[in-house]
C-alpha cells in the first residue's frame, strides 16, 4: 500500500495510508482510496502539498 504525505498551509502533516488519491470536485475534496472503497477525505482548502512516498520493498531472502 503506497504512503501519502499532506502538508497544510499551517505547517501541520498528515500521514495517510492508501493506494490512490483523486480530487472530487463536486465536493471540493481529496479522496483516498485502498481497494476501491474511500478510507481518507481531505478538503482542499488549506492544502499544501500532497507526496506519495515510494514503496519499499518488504521481501526477505530465507536462507537454510
Amino acid at each position: 500500500m503506497a504512503q501519502y504525505y499532506v502538508t497544510y498551509t499551517d505547517g501541520s502533516e498528515q500521514h495517510i495510508p492508501a493506494d490512490e488519491v483523486h480530487f472530487e470536485t463536486d465536493n471540493d475534496q481529496y479522496i483516498f482510496g485502498s481497494s476501491g472503497q474511500p478510507t481518507a477525505f481531505v478538503p482542499r482548502v488549506g492544502v499544501l502539498s500532497i507526496v506519495r512516498m515510494p514503496e519499499t520493498s518488504t521481501d526477505k531472502t530465507v536462507t537454510g
